[in-house]
């Protein structure tokens, strides 16, 4: 549920089984990380109405389940994409306690620790989550995950690479090149971010650096780079 058609027909059926049952906290939790999606990849004008969505409906699936692994690390998935990083870490603490060998846990508390500043220690989640689910569809996100670890600290040729192997096993995946422009700018790899840019912004071409800064949940050192770098490729403000 990673592109935005399939996010979409997500939700769709989503909101068919919620009609049946109100209370089916898988369904509330993956209908919450679809509105998260939606506010985090700029796919919808309005961030703050998909955030105020998601955190509902994460809220009463937490009502209703506290110890399935997959209901938990969906939540923390929903908290982390709105800004709650205690509850998220909280969250899938508690999934990979439950289940050590929960894949999708340990791929997001990868990204809470790319959104906390901590590379390091994100590279170590993506790879163990990698090695637990070698053939899990998902894993082109733990590779933008590492990718994104290395643009964190400032490896950008690695970043880019890594972004690149992200596209490769989900084309469609269009959000990816939001990031590997700027990284592929910071590299000095000027012809290629063009090229990179122009392609992300004929499907986001309303999309602006304050839009980007109100749907990413990055440091502000991290965002400040980003954005720098998306300027001077032609986003405007």
């Amino acid at each position: 549920m990673l592109e935005k058609e399939e996010s979409a027909r997500a939700l769709g059926l989503l909101d068919q089984a919620l009609a049946i049952d109100l209370d089916y906290p898988l369904a509330l939790s993956l209908a919450g990380w679809c509105h998260a999606q939606g506010s985090v990849y700029n796919w919808y004008d309005t961030v703050e109405e998909s955030q105020a969505r998601a955190l509902e409906l994460a809220e009463k699936a937490a009502e209703l389940s506290s110890d399935d692994p997959l209901i938990l690390a969906v939540l923390g998935a929903v908290h982390t994409f709105v800004g709650n990083f205690g509850t998220a870490r909280v969250l899938l603490e508690r999934a990979v306690a439950l289940d050590p060998n929960a894949a999708w846990a340990w791929h997001r508390r990868g990204w809470l620790k790319n959104f906390a500043d901590r590379p390091d220690r994100a590279l170590e989640h993506f790879e163990r989550a990698l090695r637990l689910s070698p053939l899990d569809p998902i894993n082109f996100n733990n590779y933008v995950g590492m990718a994104s670890a290395n643009e964190v600290a400032e490896n950008y040729d690695a970043a880019a690479a890594l972004y690149r192997r992200g596209l490769e096993e989900r084309p469609h995946a269009i959000w990816i090149y939001r990031s590997l422009a700027p990284v592929l700018y910071a590299a000095g790899r000027i012809e290629e971010a063009d090229k990179a840019y122009a392609t992300f912004i004929e499907a986001y071409h309303d999309l602006t650096t304050n839009k980007i800064r109100q749907a990413m949940v990055f440091s502000d050192a991290v965002l400040d780079r980003m954005v720098a770098s998306l300027r001077k490729l032609g986003m405007a403000d």
